[in-house]
């Protein structure tokens, strides 16, 4: 069958894509390999939405990580209706900075925006601990947490609903063939062949952008990162009940600035506290073989006891009934903001979420969803020289 849209990676941006897609009327087929079983002895590609728990707020010193963030937001009841996949827990943020620079550029994008928040010069809540900080920053829900494999869920059940066939398995090669794109797709275990032709296609691969021969036009810094989860007893989920997300800087200065979720109930049965945080000296993985070797090892356990302090440092006299790392891949840009580029007619590459993107994702599904049908930038309060690599134009029109 042939598709006018075939959307390549079924991560938070795909998925939303994808769903976004089959909202305007086009046919689409989803092409993504499911979560790895066994991260060891999985050797494809891997996806950033491993999780049950990612920070969403309108707070950022970014307008338009601001505005992305807030308009996905408002979707959320949307597709969790849709699906009838609950995702989102609205528990609320505070963001401790200490920073008055950073203070002033979140003040000034949250008053642009109209974001409900109350800002303060001590912690709101005697759980939560940062000496470094002398500004702090209340948003109430709807900020909170997203558990992003129920929302990746969710939008796939949408799509589906709304005519897209879903292929779980990887892409392995896409050519451009008179009139559109082919798109190979990696066997099964009866090793049948299947391909995949669509008259347009949206490159949204995450980490392993530019794998396929796609690239962006500006370079991508792929790096490793580690986050950590505290598992909890029943006693310490009921003392954590309530607890907000967090944002804070951190005591130790080898770290980036630290991000707390609260209580989230995982797959597994487990109730887990998570915080995660980025090496400044960040590892970083040049290739596809790195990447995948990252994520099948156990290098992350290296970071468990500094992780471990941050998090008994934030939020103090935490108890665990055991403590676990787990590797992540992190794709930045020079610009912090994603690339969103046209390499050639019917193509769409998207690359670089730089870590802020899950809270965001669905936005970023309905503009490369624009784009892709469109092939014109119509989105009136978004610059697409903010979406382009530096020092170069955009490779969109505008009306």
């Amino acid at each position: 069958m042939r598709y006018d849209v075939a959307v390549i990676g079924l991560g938070l941006v795909g998925a939303a894509a994808l769903r976004h897609v089959c909202a305007l009327g086009a046919t689409a087929v989803g092409v993504g390999p499911s979560e790895p079983t066994v991260f060891a002895e999985h050797d494809g590609a891997f996806a950033s939405h491993y999780d049950s728990g990612r920070i969403t707020r309108m707070l950022d010193a970014e307008y338009e990580w601001a505005l992305l963030a807030q308009r996905s937001i408002a979707e959320y009841p949307t597709i969790a209706a849709g699906s009838g996949i609950e995702f989102h827990r609205p528990v609320g943020l505070v963001y401790a900075t200490e920073s008055s620079e950073h203070a002033e550029r979140l003040s000034r994008v949250a008053a642009r925006l109209g974001t409900n928040h109350r800002q303060l010069t001590r912690s709101p809540d005697e759980r939560i601990s940062c000496a470094a900080a002398s500004h702090w920053f209340v948003e109430p829900g709807p900020a909170g947490h997203i558990d992003p494999r129920r929302l990746v869920r969710a939008q796939l059940a949408v799509a589906q609903r709304d005519g897209a066939t879903i292929v779980r398995r990887e892409a392995t090669a896409v050519r451009s063939v008179v009139g559109g794109f082919e798109i190979d797709v990696r066997p099964s275990g009866d090793n049948e062949r299947v391909r995949v032709m669509a008259d347009r296609v949206v490159f949204a691969l995450g980490p392993h952008s530019g794998e396929l021969g796609a690239r962006p036009s500006g370079a991508l810094d792929v790096h490793a990162e580690t986050i950590i989860t505290a598992v909890l007893d029943q006693a310490e989920r009921v003392r954590l009940e309530g607890l907000p997300a967090v944002i804070a800087p951190i005591g130790l200065r080898r770290y980036d600035g630290a991000y707390v979720v609260p209580p989230t109930d995982y797959p597994d049965g487990t109730t887990r506290l998570k915080l995660g945080n980025g090496l400044l000296a960040a590892v970083r993985l040049a290739d596809g073989a790195s990447r995948r070797a990252w994520m099948r090892s156990d290098a992350h356990l290296e970071q468990l006891g500094e992780l471990r302090a941050q998090m008994e440092e934030l939020i103090p006299g935490v108890k665990a009934v055991r403590w676990e790392t787990k590797p992540c891949l992190i794709t930045g840009t020079e610009t912090k903001s994603p690339y969103i580029t046209r390499p050639e007619p019917g193509a769409v590459v998207f690359a670089g979420c730089n870590g802020y993107a899950a809270k965001s994702s669905d936005a970023l599904g309905a503009l490369l969803a624009g784009l892709t049908l469109n092939e014109v930038w119509t989105d009136p309060e978004l610059d697409p020289l903010r979406f382009a690599p530096p020092n170069t134009a955009s490779t969109w029109e505008t009306t």
